[in-house]
């Protein structure tokens, strides 16, 4: 019984730092949003469209899916760093879900304002905007990480089949933001931001290589 409250207790904390920090990042995008509402930031032509496809009235709109999207992926880079070592220390563990799970929440609203108030929930439209450059494949990510936060909060983590597709989501979340933000971004700040993902990324990998070669034992 002590075990299972002091776990619950623990949960109940890093439920409360997801929401703080998915709500702080989401009233940031929003503030930023309606800040910049009358600047020409984003293009309304898709990447090599010649016709619009998001009204000159949208342009906030517009603007809070792209912010929204950058926000999850600050959120998501510590996440994907933390993940080889969080197996080995539960202080990284805890933050990887916490930094994890916000990035979701953001991510879904970024994605509930692309498809819905962007393009009103016309799948049509979505499916054949060359703005979009891998929508079955995002859906499918958005529901497969909605799949693996839930185990995250619910499973033990130590099952290989949890394990195995835990990389595979990973990796597939860093693909899909290093091509969307570092390889196809519109503007330099979003290429920046990938390239900055991808370094962080790979400054986890190392540190978890590090922690490999160390002799048992040693701190």
């Amino acid at each position: 019984m002590t075990t299972w409250t002091t776990q619950d207790t623990q949960r109940g904390r890093d439920g409360a730092w997801v929401l703080a920090l998915g709500g702080a990042s989401l009233l940031a995008v929003f503030a930023a949003a309606a800040w910049t509402r009358g600047w020409a930031l984003f293009s309304l032509l898709p990447p090599g469209g010649g016709v619009a496809d998001v009204l000159p009235t949208q342009r906030e709109d517009l603007h809070r899916t792209f912010f929204t999207i950058w926000a999850s992926l600050l959120l998501a880079a510590p996440a994907l760093a933390l993940l080889p070592l969080a197996s080995r220390s539960a202080v990284a563990a805890r933050v990887w879900r916490i930094c994890w799970t916000a990035s979701l929440l953001v991510f879904a609203v970024h994605f509930y304002w692309a498809v819905v108030v962007i393009f009103g929930n016309d799948w049509q439209r979505v499916l054949n905007t060359p703005r979009v450059s891998a929508p079955r494949l995002d859906t499918v990510f958005a529901l497969w990480w909605c799949v693996d936060v839930l185990l995250a909060w619910t499973v033990r983590p130590g099952a290989l089949w949890v394990r195995v597709q835990r990389a595979g989501v990973h990796l597939l979340a860093f693909v899909l933001f290093f091509m969307e933000a570092a390889r196809e971004g519109e503007l330099p700040v979003s290429r920046a931001l990938g390239w900055g993902f991808t370094a962080v990324v790979v400054l986890g990998l190392v540190a978890w290589a590090w922690r490999l070669r160390r002799p048992a034992g040693a701190r």
